[in-house]
């Protein structure tokens, strides 16, 4: 459990309607965000923290398959599908907008953390994953919330320029402890 104690006013948590922190990770495709963000999950769930994702994808998805009954339904012209078991749900819904951030973190009520992949434009605390040999430049000076830098070891030397904190990208345990200072 996060136990979160209330923070100074003028360094305060970014949160949801709900009172739940969150902190986001971004960087270039390729440099291992997605990777990093599941093993900072399993690390959270393994010390009991309720963790929520939100995950923008840049490309159309559908987490549909053609022929099942809730596709149907949304094929016929339902504007909201909710396909629900004993363990899940799932709620579809038409946009015709991208949906804000604020609104996708609205959703969350249970969670005692919200990680977000991406949203890079959002006001949320935002941990760039940084990989040299990706190829791609740091994009930290083109956002605003970016609190730290999380890179393989071996590209350190290149990022002390940023004077942002440097995170070893191969360390998962000192990124979860960074987390949890920083909302501390």
């Amino acid at each position: 459990m996060l136990n979160l104690p209330t923070r100074q006013a003028e360094n305060p948590v970014f949160t949801n309607v709900n009172n739940i922190p969150v902190i986001g990770f971004i960087g270039s495709s390729g440099s291992g965000k997605t990777t990093i963000i599941e093993k900072v999950i399993q690390y959270l769930v393994a010390e009991a923290v309720k963790v929520g994702v939100i995950k923008h994808d840049a490309h159309r998805f559908d987490i549909d398959k053609p022929g099942k009954d809730s596709w149907r339904f949304r094929e016929a012209g339902s504007q909201t599908t909710i396909i629900s078991s004993d363990t899940m749900i799932a709620l579809q819904r038409r946009i015709n907008h991208p949906a804000s951030l604020d609104n996708l973190l609205a959703y969350f009520h249970e969670e005692e953390l919200v990680i977000v992949e991406g949203h890079k434009s959002a006001p949320h605390p935002k941990i760039e994953v940084y990989r040299s040999k990706n190829g791609k430049p740091l994009q930290y000076q083109n956002f605003q919330g970016v609190i730290a830098i999380a890179a393989p070891r071996h590209d350190h030397h290149q990022l002390l320029s940023s004077k942002l904190p440097l995170l070893d990208l191969d360390d998962c345990r000192a990124i979860v402890d960074f987390i949890y200072k920083y909302l501390r």
